[in-house]
């Protein structure tokens, strides 16, 4: 069994496994890569690099034109080999038939020759890793390489290539984004998350993944996904349905959801269901980037209430409104008392 986390560029270029995969020929192939693409997203950057590599030295021509190339090149080689036939008096050699293992052989050493040579004129258009965070008390919005369009929510970081090269388009998320996905059936779209992959053609969902958070949530919108989880637990969603890792035993679930609830922070609306001090005072320093303390004799109430646009002050004075209490203000700390 090969050690695949040991490979380098020049590795994936080598294997015909992989470049069976990144041509589309053999589903096996397509299967095995993609799932373990998926199992380990720290490889991404030299997955993309060696599809670069691929992408610069693949020659696409017609199915009919190959074959012709490969009659020329066989009849060459038969001349070569006619040619030390007949210095020894020998029946000439037959043609020789050269299939898709030496064309892909040709392409591999050209890419190793490229990577020895770095400074010749052909180098392909170079792929890097595009890192945004978003802080607490901020939203962003940003435009992929396919015109798919991703909402992020405070506190998240979205990870992406410059350009989306090979057989699929992979993103990484820490945190909650809202992605609406340009649809492409011949390049999947996965999102690779800790312990969740969720693979779109074209579609739109929200995605929560916060670190420490108990559950992974994924909300959809339109079309649908598949969730494949780190253990192999798959399912899929249709619009209206979310799916739920559960952090602690990595069990997969779909119910329905609250779209207020799931999504609204993307008009500014919040949402708190029998919710309890520490959800309430994580919500404020995302929202907010404001500390919230509670020192008052109340330590274990629950909140509900649904509020849209709401400012901190606001927000806190119904909280304490309702559990009579009140508050304190200094700078971005406020204090229940």
């Amino acid at each position: 069994m090969k050690d695949y986390l040991s490979y380098h560029v020049v590795d994936f270029i080598t294997d015909e496994s992989y470049l069976r995969y990144y041509y589309k020929e053999n589903e096996e192939d397509i299967k095995f890569w993609t799932e373990w693409i998926i199992l380990h997203p720290e490889k991404l950057d030299i997955v993309i690099s060696a599809n670069n590599y691929i992408d610069a030295f693949s020659v696409r021509i017609s199915e009919s034109e190959f074959q012709k190339e490969q009659q020329r090149f066989a009849e060459a080689l038969n001349t070569l080999s006619l040619d030390s036939d007949l210095c020894h008096n020998e029946e000439p050699a037959k043609p020789r038939k050269f299939g898709r293992k030496l064309a892909l052989a040709f392409i591999a050493a050209g890419a190793i020759v490229y990577l020895a040579l770095p400074e010749t004129n052909q180098e392909p258009e170079k792929v890097t890793m595009i890192e945004k965070y978003v802080p607490n008390g901020q939203l962003a919005k940003i435009t992929l390489p396919d015109s798919s369009v991703v909402e992020l929510n405070a506190d998240s970081k979205l990870t992406y290539p410059s350009k989306f090269t090979g057989a699929s388009r992979e993103v990484q998320l820490t945190g909650e984004a809202f992605f609406n996905v340009q649809q492409d059936a011949r390049h999947p779209f996965h999102v690779i998350t800790r312990n969740l992959t969720i693979t779109v053609l074209g579609t739109s969902f929200n995605l929560q993944c916060y670190p420490g958070k108990g559950q992974a949530r994924v909300a959809l919108v339109t079309g649908r996904v598949g969730l494949n989880s780190v253990d192999k637990k798959t399912i899929e969603l249709a619009p209206s349905e979310m799916g739920v890792l559960n952090m602690s035993d990595l069990s997969l679930r779909k119910t329905n959801f609250d779209i207020n609830e799931e999504i609204g922070w993307r008009q500014g609306i919040v949402v708190f269901k029998n919710a309890d001090f520490k959800e309430i005072a994580d919500r404020f320093d995302k929202m907010y980037n404001i500390r919230l303390i509670n020192l008052s004799h109340k330590t274990a109430f629950r909140f509900n209430g649904s509020f849209t646009r709401i400012s901190a002050q606001e927000l806190v004075k119904s909280i304490c409104l309702s559990k009579q209490l009140s508050f304190t203000t200094n700078g971005n700390v406020i204090t229940i008392h």
